[in-house]
C-alpha cells in the first residue's frame, strides 16, 4: 500500500473523529433541549415565573441557572446538577482530610476511578434528599398545588423519581459528551442552560424599563462593560507564566553531561489553573444551607420563621454576603489549584526526561519554585474572579439598574467557548500533522 494512501487516510478518520464529536454534541444538546420541556408527571405544564418572582432569591436564581431554567415549567430537570457539584465539593474536600481518601487520590487513573464512582453515590444520595425537599416545596405552593391533577401521595412519588432519575441521566450525559463530544460535559451543560435563558433575561430586562435618553446611555455602558469584561476574562484565560527549562545530554565522547536548550523550551502555565470550578463552588456553598430550610418559609412556628430569617441573609446582596461570597471564592482558588496541580509531580516528570531549570536543583528544589509561582499566580487568579464576579453587582449599585447576567455566568460561557476552541484547534492540527510530514519527507 503506498505511504501516501496511509497519511492521508489517517487524516480522514481525524476528521471523521471530529466530525462524529460535533455531531454527538449537537445532539447531546437537544436531548437537552427537549428534557427541558418535559413536566413533571401530574401538572399542567405552564408559567409559573410569576410565582418565582414572588419567591425570588439567590438560591432560586442559582437553581434555575444550574437546571436549564426548568423550574420556570416544573420539568423533570429541574433539580439539575447541583447534587453533583454539592458531592464534588465534599468529595474533594475528603481527599485533603480523611486518609483514606488521600491514599486513593495519590493512586493514579485507579484512584481517580474510584473517587468519581464515590462522587456519583454521594450524587444519588444528595439528589434523593433534595428532590423531596424541592417537591414538597412546589407542593407547598399554592398556584402549583391548585393545578395538580393527582393525589399527593402519587405526586410526591412521581416527582421524586423522576427529579432523581433525570439528575443522574444529566451526569451520564455529561460524561459521555467529555467522552464522545467537545469539552467538559458537566461544563457543557451548565453552559448550554445559560446560553438558552439569556434572550429571555435580555427581553425581560428590556421589558423594565422606558426607552428614553438615560437608559439608552446606560445600556451603551453596560454593553462596554460586558465588551471589556469579555476582553479581560479571555486575555487571562489565554495567559501563560512560562518556565525555562534545559535539558541534559550526555556527551558519550567526553564522557560528561552536557546542556542543551533547543529554541528556548518552557514550562507554560496558565494563570487560571482551576478553571470556572472556584465561582461555582462558592455559589452553591453560599445556598446550600438555605436549600434546606427554604420549604418552611410557609411554616407558622415563630421558632422556624426566626431561623429563616438568618438564613435569608445568603438570599439576598448584603455586605456579609458578599464578603463570605469573596473568601469562599479565594479559599476554593487555592483549594482547587492545589487540588489539581501538584508540582512534586511536575518537578519528578522534568527528572526522569532530563529537564531542570536553570540555577535550581532537581527535586525539593525545583518543586518548591514551582510550588511559589503557582501560589502568586493563584493570588492574582483570585483577585480576577472575585472581580468578575462583583462587577455585575457593582454596575446594579452604580447605574440602579438589574444586570441580566452574572459574573459567574459571564465567566462560565467565556471559558466554555474558549475550551471547546482549543479542543477543535487540537483535533485539526492533529490531523494536519501528517499532512505537513508528507510534504516535508515525501
Amino acid at each position: 500500500m503506498n505511504i501516501n494512501t496511509i497519511i492521508f487516510g489517517n487524516i480522514a478518520n481525524n476528521l471523521k473523529e471530529l466530525q462524529n464529536r460535533i455531531y454527538f454534541f449537537l445532539f447531546s444538546i437537544l436531548i437537552l433541549r427537549i428534557g427541558y420541556f418535559i413536566p413533571i408527571p401530574g401538572v399542567k405544564l405552564y408559567n409559573i415565573n410569576y410565582i418565582l418572582n414572588k419567591y425570588n432569591n439567590s438560591f432560586l436564581y442559582f437553581l434555575k441557572l444550574f437546571s436549564n431554567g426548568s423550574l420556570s415549567y416544573a420539568s423533570i430537570f429541574m433539580l439539575g446538577i447541583m447534587p453533583y457539584i454539592s458531592s464534588s465539593i465534599i468529595i474533594q474536600l475528603f481527599t485533603i482530610t480523611i486518609p483514606y481518601f488521600i491514599n486513593l487520590n495519590k493512586d493514579g487513573i485507579y484512584g481517580k476511578y474510584k473517587i468519581n464512582n464515590y462522587i456519583k453515590y454521594l450524587t444519588l444520595f444528595l439528589s434523593i434528599i433534595q428532590s423531596i425537599l424541592l417537591s414538597i416545596f412546589i407542593f407547598k405552593i399554592n398556584i402549583l398545588y391548585n393545578k395538580i391533577i393527582i393525589n399527593k401521595f402519587i405526586f410526591l412519588i412521581t416527582s421524586i423519581f423522576s427529579l432523581i432519575t433525570s439528575t443522574m441521566f444529566l451526569i451520564w450525559l455529561g460524561d459521555q459528551i467529555t467522552d464522545k463530544g467537545l469539552g467538559n460535559g458537566i461544563s457543557i451543560i451548565i453552559f448550554i442552560n445559560i446560553i438558552s435563558n439569556l434572550p429571555n433575561y435580555i427581553l425581560n430586562f428590556l421589558r423594565l424599563y422606558n426607552f428614553n435618553i438615560l437608559f439608552l446611555l446606560k445600556l451603551f455602558f453596560i454593553f462596554i462593560f460586558i465588551f471589556f469584561i469579555v476582553y479581560f476574562i479571555v486575555l487571562v484565560e489565554t495567559s501563560q507564566r512560562k518556565i525555562l527549562i534545559q535539558y541534559a545530554i550526555k556527551n558519550y565522547q567526553k564522557n560528561r553531561y552536557s546542556f542543551l536548550n533547543p529554541g528556548n523550551t518552557y514550562l507554560p502555565l496558565k494563570i487560571n489553573l482551576a478553571g470556572v470550578m472556584p465561582s461555582i463552588f462558592s455559589s452553591s456553598i453560599m445556598i446550600l444551607p438555605s436549600f434546606f430550610f427554604m420549604w418552611l418559609n410557609n411554616n407558622n412556628n415563630l421558632m422556624i420563621k426566626k431561623w429563616f430569617f438568618y438564613i435569608n441573609i445568603f438570599y439576598s446582596k448584603q455586605l456579609l454576603y458578599l464578603i463570605i461570597y469573596l473568601l469562599f471564592i479565594v479559599f476554593f482558588c487555592f483549594f482547587y489549584t492545589l487540588l489539581v496541580f501538584n508540582p512534586i509531580e511536575i518537578s519528578d516528570n522534568l527528572k526522569k526526561i532530563g529537564a531542570y531549570i536553570p540555577n535550581i536543583r532537581p527535586g525539593v528544589f525545583t518543586s518548591n519554585l514551582i510550588r511559589k509561582i503557582v501560589l502568586r499566580l493563584t493570588l492574582f487568579n483570585s483577585i480576577y474572579m472575585c472581580i468578575v464576579c462583583l462587577i455585575p453587582d457593582f454596575i446594579n449599585e452604580i447605574m440602579k439598574i438589574s444586570f441580566f447576567i452574572s459574573g459567574t455566568s459571564l465567566l462560565i460561557v467565556v471559558v466554555v467557548i474558549i475550551e471547546l476552541i482549543l479542543q477543535i484547534q487540537t483535533l485539526l492540527i492533529s490531523s494536519k500533522y501528517l499532512s505537513i510530514l508528507n510534504k516535508t519527507y515525501f
